[in-house]
């Protein structure tokens, strides 16, 4: 059998608890969060969808990557807990990511807040967007910016195999932006080869991902979209009826298969890397573009079994660089999972079964002669309140 074609799904937008669109169309826009057709955008979305999106991944098997906004809006952050809320919440999400996605999905961020730029020295706010921010900078400026990013995801035990630019990020000034991708995963992860999500070509459907950087073993890919996010319409519209969600699913790949955006990519010759937001699939509520997913998933999984194979943005970058058979790139390098590696630095928290890295965890406890660190003070008070209990 021929070598299938890459198909990948791009979520972007992910975080716990918070909607990070109807905070960014507030602050950013000066605008009302309202949807079209008029209903008030919610503020949150709960851990219950989460699960929901697991098993729709899960059931049709779809892999690609899940972006983390990791301090969502300015409200807290993934490590310390979101403003507002329980931080049992924040690490409840954190944790279901990890033991339901990580076999699926690669994880990465998106910007530090997915609204205005955060001003690293005084910890405050700039007066714009991420995007506008980024736009006049240099790579001394965007460097640290990224750096913040990356250890927030390892801090909550993320290996963050690449980076996804929120908005438009740094497209004004793409060698700089590179520049820092590069400079950045080398400082937190000590990390040469990676990836990073961009563009999106929806006008030129035989693209595929290209080497963006390359200068002795350190090498930087850049995987563009090439399918819309067609689900984005479910946020504005209240219907969730079956022959809607046919129909947006139509847009992507017809039921018999043989029309839709990604039989226009395939038949140009490009990998169909499709796109879509946490806040689409979560169709402010209604999760209807939840069940559009669904649909495209039972769709490919029927009509493309033979000519595609879902994978993640991690092994795309393999596959682009030429690195699947070469032996410059040792196993662990190729193979680099979406969690941070059990070993030296990991460490596993003996309460929730997270892995977190001991160098940075900031609670622990000693019992009988050894130590145990804990990704959260709830779990280190669950251990407190009775040892016996996890050590056995």
């Amino acid at each position: 059998m021929p070598d299938l074609t890459p198909i990948c799904l791009l979520v972007d937008d992910g975080c716990p608890l918070i909607h990070v669109y109807r905070y960014h169309w507030e602050d950013v826009h000066h605008k009302p969060p309202v949807t079209d057709d008029g209903r008030p955008l919610l503020d949150t979305i709960p851990n219950s969808f989460l699960d929901h999106f697991c098993d729709v991944m899960e059931a049709r098997k779809i892999k690609g990557k899940l972006s983390i906004v990791p301090a969502p809006a300015g409200k807290g952050d993934i490590v310390r807990g979101i403003e507002g809320f329980d931080p049992s919440l924040t690490h409840d999400w954190l944790r279901t990511v990890q033991r339901r996605l990580s076999g699926q999905c690669d994880f990465c961020p998106e910007g530090i807040t997915h609204n205005l730029a955060l001003n690293l020295e005084n910890k405050g706010f700039h007066a714009e967007s991420e995007s506008e921010w980024s736009q006049h900078q240099t790579r001394e400026t965007l460097t640290p910016y990224l750096v913040r990013q990356l250890q927030l995801l390892k801090e909550a035990g993320f290996n963050a195999t690449g980076i996804t630019s929120p908005w438009a990020f740094g497209i004004m000034v793409e060698p700089e932006y590179i520049a820092a991708i590069v400079a950045a995963q080398k400082a937190v992860y000590n990390r040469e080869f990676s990836w990073y999500f961009l563009h999106m070509l929806y006008d030129k459907p035989a693209t595929r991902p290209w080497v963006a950087h390359k200068q002795g073993r350190s090498i930087l890919v850049s995987i563009p979209a090439t399918v819309q996010d067609w689900w984005w319409e479910t946020i504005n519209c209240s219907r969730t009826d079956t022959d809607y969600v046919s129909t947006a699913a139509d847009k992507m790949l017809t039921a018999d298969g043989q029309k839709g955006q990604i039989i226009d990519v395939l038949e140009a010759g490009g990998w169909p890397v499709i796109l879509t937001h946490w806040q689409s699939l979560f169709s402010n509520g209604l999760e209807t573009g939840l069940m559009v997913l669904d649909e495209l998933g039972r769709r490919v999984s029927m009509r493309l079994a033979d000519r595609v194979e879902w994978t993640t943005c991690y092994r795309i970058a393999i596959l682009t660089a030429g690195l699947r058979r070469s032996p410059a790139f040792s196993k662990r390098q190729i193979s680099s999972p979406p969690l941070l590696q059990q070993g030296e630095e990991m460490v596993l928290d003996v309460v929730c079964k997270m892995e977190i890295d001991e160098k940075t965890a900031k609670w622990k406890s000693d019992y009988r002669g050894k130590t145990y660190y804990f990704c959260a003070p709830m779990c280190k008070q669950k251990f407190d309140r009775n040892p016996e209990k996890y050590v056995k």
